[in-house]
């Protein structure tokens, strides 16, 4: 797996950095089954399937709302989730119910916002086999097929509190004796990588990401230049000996590395993303949910076209990276500013905005000189399709960006000048490149933006 093949020095070939590997859920276990889906702002829950209940002892009925609790314990009782109408009537089944007693880590009880169809539930605390349960309608018969779903508004699997993966509770050896929860893995973004004209002070390139979540994440950043010398990319004038320096959001060095086999040789070789150069970068650090830079800048002062790029080895779990950017000087032809990223998460589709900007940074509190004047964007698919481009933001979806509110990463997503771009997109899993030029070959430093939203 070789990301630079992805950036041979043609732009009309300008791709994606690295090969997407898609997470997949296992196909549902014949009986009744549950999946969690992030549909736009609102986590959905469907359901469906027949259950046969033979074995199980039914109690006397009472009433249920469509509602989420992934985690249980002796004080906050089982976990439990039930999908279908509010103030169901329902007959609860015991019995010798096996399964897991949490889908994941919070203890949370929440209510859906709206549900339809039939009422279904498992309350699920193993230890106590009073408190583990089986929910289905009131008079419900044995085998029938059941079919229901819950909308959580304005939630996320991370506020929620849900671990992607795929749970089963089971009470026989039946087709349908079991009830099966899947939550496939959250749309996100994995990967991102960024290759430009490495300068010095202001000009060096700076590649900025957002971890957001509860639990810490894996990642893996390189500076890459000697390599994209050789074949098959022969990029002429490359950053000879790259420097890399990791950064949190005050600024703070996290970690610093010139030539990769200096320090954690063994672990990055362990991830199979050593670089190919010796005196290339790279850094593995487990980071809690937070703002990062990684600079991206050449030893000794030296210049020359660099590749930074960020790896997401841990996805999956309750962080995600929801805000990447780079900053970097954006020349002409081959030295324009080429952003490429991963797309990444199941099945299941991923809304961007990606934004072009270059006045904004000579305004304060940035205040640097010599800016892109007047940004010029392009995104392109893994073919090298073009998918849509944008000169001035207002040209085109105008409404539809400034509708999003405060989507980007708790800021508006329109640009802050009129000349800068932005481009929205609901993208399917894949890789994609941003390509930032500017107006009628002018250059200066620009900044390339991308962040998931909702």
């Amino acid at each position: 797996m070789k990301s630079l093949e992805f950036f041979k020095p043609t732009l009309a070939t300008a791709l994606a950095i690295v090969l997407a590997w898609l997470l997949s859920v296992r196909a549902a276990q014949a009986g009744y089954t549950v999946t969690l889906q992030q549909v736009g702002p609102n986590v959905v829950a469907t359901g469906s399937g027949a259950i046969d209940l033979t074995g199980l002892t039914v109690s006397r009925s009472f009433f249920q709302d469509p509602a989420i609790k992934p985690f249980g314990h002796i004080l906050a009782g089982p976990a439990f989730i039930a999908t279908g109408p509010t103030s169901s009537s329902v007959h609860p089944y015991f019995g010798a119910i096996t399964g897991p007693g949490s889908f994941g880590s919070s203890a949370n009880f929440t209510l859906a916002s709206s549900g339809s169809g039939d009422m279904v539930g498992i309350s699920a605390r193993p230890e106590r086999a009073f408190q583990t349960m089986l929910s289905v309608p009131t008079g419900y018969v044995s085998g029938t097929a059941l079919a229901n779903s819950a909308t959580y508004s304005g939630q996320t699997f991370v506020t929620l509190g849900v671990t992607p993966g795929t749970y089963v509770w089971k009470w026989g050896t039946g087709a349908n004796q079991n009830f099966t929860l899947q939550i496939p893995p959250t749309p996100s973004i994995t990967n991102f990588s960024a290759r430009a004209s490495v300068q010095t002070g202001d000009g060096v390139t700076i590649a900025g990401f957002t971890i957001t979540g509860t639990g810490p994440k894996a990642v893996v950043i390189r500076g890459l230049g000697p390599a994209l010398a050789q074949p098959p990319f022969n990029v002429p004038g490359v950053l000879a000996d790259p420097f890399l320096s990791l950064r949190d959001g005050s600024g703070s060095v996290l970690w610093n590395n010139n030539n990769w086999k200096d320090s954690q040789q063994a672990q990055i070789q362990a991830t199979g993303l050593a670089p190919q150069n010796d005196s290339e970068s790279a850094i593995l650090q487990i980071l809690q949910p937070g703002n990062y830079t990684a600079i991206l800048s050449g030893k000794n002062g030296t210049t020359g076209v660099g590749l930074v790029e960020v790896y997401d080895i841990s996805t999956g779990g309750s962080a995600n990276l929801t805000n990447v950017s780079t900053r970097g000087f954006v020349g002409t032809d081959q030295n324009v500013l080429i952003g490429g990223f991963i797309a990444s998460g199941g099945t299941g589709s991923t809304t961007v905005v990606v934004r072009g900007l270059g006045p904004t940074l000579g305004q304060p509190p940035f205040n640097i000189p010599g800016v892109l004047a007047d940004p010029f964007l392009q995104l392109r698919d893994a073919n090298g399709t073009l998918l849509w481009s944008n000169n001035d933001w207002k040209d085109s979806q105008q409404t539809q960006i400034q509708n999003l509110g405060l989507a980007c990463d708790g800021h508006t997503c329109a640009p802050p000048n009129d000349l800068e771009s932005a481009i929205l997109r609901t993208v399917a899993p894949g890789n994609y490149t941003a390509i930032l030029s500017g107006m009628n070959q002018t250059t200066g430093i620009g900044l390339v933006e991308v962040y998931k939203v909702p």
